[in-house]
């Protein structure tokens, strides 16, 4: 009987679903010193925020079209501007120091550099394959 050996892309492999990682374990310690009335609005936000981020690198990588996976990767960059925005929100109401804002800041900038790059190489290659 013959048997197929299909890989499986393994998102956690990832330079930046790693860095999403991290980035979204540093906001979880942060969040937990947010004022306890913060629990369902800005606290809520920003970690659904941040931890769709690595969500959709992960469902990004696991498309088997590039599309698909673009798209994917598209919406990460949306959730990674949206962390910004909390971001700067909980910097505004002293939630977080100045400090943490501009380390948490740096981190998801370089995040979405990274996205930015996933996304144009998966471009370039999906038109390398609309032309073969």
């Amino acid at each position: 009987m013959e048997q197929n050996d299909y890989s499986v892309k393994d998102f956690k492999t990832l330079k930046v679903w790693q860095k999403a990682r991290e980035l979204a374990q540093d906001i979880y310690l942060i969040t937990a010193n947010f004022p306890q009335f913060e629990t369902y609005a800005i606290k809520s936000q920003i970690i659904r925020a941040v931890t769709s981020i690595g969500a959709n690198i992960a469902e990004g990588n696991g498309q088997l079209y590039k599309k698909k996976q673009i798209n994917f990767y598209n919406n990460a960059l949306g959730s990674a501007s949206e962390t910004r925005h909390w971001l700067v929100i909980a910097a505004d109401n002293g939630y977080i120091s100045e400090e943490d804002y501009a380390v948490l800041e740096q981190k998801t900038i370089e995040i979405i550099k990274m996205l930015i790059g996933c996304i144009r190489k998966l471009q370039y290659q999906t038109e390398d394959e609309e032309i073969a």
